[in-house]
């Protein structure tokens, strides 16, 4: 094997080092045009110029090996590193977001491809966003509004669950921890805004802060909602008031290391008997 094939197979392995390409418009990104698969943000196979050959390799192998790519890639003013890796994420992100915007402005499209474009058209339809405002909230603030008593709260946490809203705790089906051949359905706790528990409970200066400000933000949603500032003061206290409950009874970090902390297998009717005022019958059949 040569020095050079030697040199390139390190920086291959040391960093991945595909030959990286100025990212492009996607073609077929105008409206009207052919659609036709974006360019692809890298070339799939190693590249000389990543290559520095004017360092000795007796001396210094990496920047032999990868010194031109670093060259070409200086660190972005937005990142605190830089890579191969780095780069290639966000070319990929501009990859897709190509295919995206091809879907979107496509005439000629498939059932899929017309779900995918118009799914991300609405997304991106600023003005309309800004013209609805809370609007597509307004059912499910209602269904909450409506709530009556807390055997109306499981179907309605169900549903919300199912539409992506993480409220109150977290669910879903999971590997059975003591028999890879089956699945449990799992719950776990959830329901806070802040990052952990912590952040509820901690009483340094920093976490202070932290919880008044995020009262501010949450505050400052009800306002965006329609609420005076009287009653969206009032309404974040109470979220904080529930949430800090939330967190109390929750597991720390090192606590959720422990999988025997977490394995609590029973039946749904032992469950029922640990939480008795949420129906839990009735949040299983709706999910």
């Amino acid at each position: 094997m040569s020095l050079k094939t030697f040199a390139l197979l390190f920086c291959f392995i040391s960093t991945f080092a595909f030959a990286q390409q100025a990212a492009q418009p996607a073609p077929g990104s105008v409206p009207g045009t052919t659609l036709i698969a974006p360019m692809l943000p890298y070339t799939p196979s190693l590249d000389v110029t990543a290559m520095n050959q004017t360092v000795d390799p007796c001396v210094d192998l990496y920047t032999y090996s990868c010194g031109g790519w670093q060259k070409k890639n200086p660190i972005p003013p937005d990142q605190v590193s830089w890579s191969v890796y780095g780069k290639l994420y966000q070319d990929n992100l501009i990859y897709l977001r190509g295919i995206l915007e091809q879907a979107a402005a496509a005439k000629d499209r498939d059932a899929v491809t017309q779900k995918i474009g118009d799914y991300y058209g609405a997304c991106m339809d600023e003005a309309k966003v800004e013209s609805l405002g809370a609007k597509p909230l307004r059912p499910d603030l209602e269904a909450i509004a409506n709530l009556k008593s807390t055997s109306d709260l499981a179907p309605l946490v169900a549903k919300l669950q199912l539409s992506g809203v993480g409220v109150i705790f977290a669910s879903g089906p999971e590997q059975d921890p003591d028999n890879s051949d089956a699945m449990l359905v799992a719950f776990a706790q959830g329901g806070l805004g802040l990052p952990d528990r912590d952040y509820y409970l901690n009483d340094d200066a920093k976490s202070k802060e932290t919880r008044e400000r995020y009262l501010e933000h949450v505050q400052k949603m009800f306002e965006l909602l329609g609420d005076s500032p009287a009653v969206s003061k009032q309404n974040a206290a109470t979220v904080m008031r529930m949430e800090t409950g939330l967190a109390k009874a929750s597991l720390t970090r090192v606590e959720r290391r422990d999988p025997y902390k977490q394995k609590h297998k029973m039946s749904p009717v032992e469950l029922g008997k640990i939480a008795p005022e949420f129906n839990w019958q009735a949040f299983l059949e709706t999910v």
